[in-house]
């Protein structure tokens, strides 16, 4: 018997998914194969870099590989003991399996699957990082020559190399989570992540003296992952753009509405009152932005005239003349401090518009499925500064997404969730998935 609880890989992965899911409540519609397969990227990402938070483990590993960290087989598996649980014979996921690494993006459908391939390449980026900043260490230690020598690594560089990596991996987790500031608010894939890790972090940090974002552009690109229709990969190309005019005159009185008095010592209750409010000051702001200019819709990916719709997705209410249906989702401060010692403050608001679609393009009676569009805005709240920084766009006007959605909910990879628990790529017939066999029935067990 092993219990979940006490596993600190899948609390973290589990954890991770309830986070995510605040940040980001319609990543959980699965409108491409990357969405469902992002939430288990990214849970699995969160507990894998959590390992390195044990300086013990960390040295422990880095002897035993004597320096290198991708022999570390330890670290690159989760649920190690709930996988031997399962008799699989060694960890859930394990991230150094190479037969797990021939695994391709453009060929692997089953959200696990896809979304252990996110997690390679940044796995593979942290391996090279790592490789860079320990590279003046291996040359002291080996005095030049690049061969460790014979026996165990003196003390004093194993903790050194521990140093390293620890850090290594804080940095680039903390990459991972700041980029989900700048995905777009619905609809992700996994090339729009690299670009907000990208843009994220060069925001942040414009000077890259390890070369961070070369490693993550270069382990991406070995496993396929390129944002669409972008033929050089570079810095440049990847950073999202700003917007044409950033300082709109209505922004500074609608930013200085919005009220920014978050801190840890808030209640939840409390910062949900402010959520709501900021949220609604923002809504009414926009609107009448929108009424006075029209043609600023498609800045946000919205698309006027839209109804609002009633849940069973037949119209509840047609807009007025030139207005539509959308929704601010939430308004939340994001501040950070460089490592330069400067300080940022952001104000981040993701804005949604859904549309009912008709499966068959007819009638909704024969079954439909939300089509959202929308942004996510980062905008400089600072007092004299405001600006809008980025707007990550996804277009409600976009034929393209709304074929490939619906393709994409005509098929059971629409549902990781039932797949999660019944098995089979095309929801058919059972994996061997842990949490899919603990409720499976007998007769489906017997099948096994």
């Amino acid at each position: 018997m092993v219990f979940a609880c006490l596993s600190s890989d899948i609390i973290a992965h589990e954890m991770s998914h309830a986070l995510l899911d605040g940040l980001h409540r319609r990543f959980e519609e699965p409108s491409n194969l990357d969405v469902p397969a992002f939430h288990e990227a990214f849970a699995d990402i969160v507990a894998l870099f959590q390992h390195f938070t044990v300086t013990e483990l960390v040295r422990f590993e880095i002897a035993r590989a004597r320096g290198q960290l991708s022999a570390a087989s330890l670290l690159g598996g989760l649920a190690n003991q709930f996988g031997e649980g399962m008799s699989r014979g060694g960890p859930l996921r394990n991230y150094i399996d190479p037969a797990m690494r021939r695994m391709r993006y453009a060929d692997t459908n089953e959200p696990h699957d896809r979304g252990s391939i996110l997690v390679f390449a940044v796995y593979e980026a942290f391996l090279n990082i790592v490789a860079r900043r320990t590279q003046d260490l291996i040359r002291i230690g080996t005095g030049g020559s690049g061969v460790l020598p014979l026996g165990e690594l003196h003390p004093d560089l194993v903790n050194r190399l521990t140093e390293e990596t620890r850090k290594a991996a804080r940095h680039v987790l903390h990459m991972c989570i700041r980029a989900l500031d700048y995905c777009p608010a619905v609809d992700i894939t996994f090339g729009e992540y690299l670009r907000a890790l990208i843009t994220a972090d060069a925001d942040l940090v414009p000077r890259d003296p390890y070369d961070y974002r070369v490693a993550f552009m270069e382990a991406f690109r070995n496993r396929g992952i390129l944002p669409d229709d972008m033929r050089t990969i570079s810095e440049e190309s990847l950073t999202w753009n700003t917007p044409i005019e950033p300082k709109p005159p209505w922004l500074k009185d609608l930013v200085n509405k919005i009220d920014l008095r978050w801190n840890r010592d808030l209640d939840r209750s409390r910062i949900f009152a402010l959520n709501e409010a900021n949220r609604w000051t923002f809504w009414r702001g926009l609107r009448a932005v929108f009424k006075q200019d029209p043609s600023m819709y498609a800045l946000f990916g919205l698309v006027p005239d839209l109804p609002r719709y009633n849940i069973d997705g037949s119209v509840r209410k047609q807009p007025a003349a030139g207005e539509t249906t959308f929704e601010v989702f939430s308004i939340r401060p994001a501040r950070r401090v460089a490592p330069d010692g400067s300080f940022h403050t952001d104000i981040i608001a993701v804005i949604h518009q859904r549309q009912s679609v008709p499966f068959d393009g007819k009638d909704i009676a024969n079954g439909f499925f939300w089509f959202r569009g929308g942004a996510t805005v980062i905008i400089d709240g600072r007092d004299g500064f405001e600006e809008i920084r980025f707007v990550i766009v996804k277009s409600s006007a976009s034929a393209t997404r709304l074929e490939r959605q619906r393709q994409m909910m005509t098929t059971s990879f629409a549902s990781p969730l039932r797949g999660l628990y019944f098995g089979g790529e095309h929801g058919v017939g059972l994996q061997e998935e842990p949490f899919a066999i603990m409720h499976a029935s007998d007769r489906e067990l017997d099948n096994v």
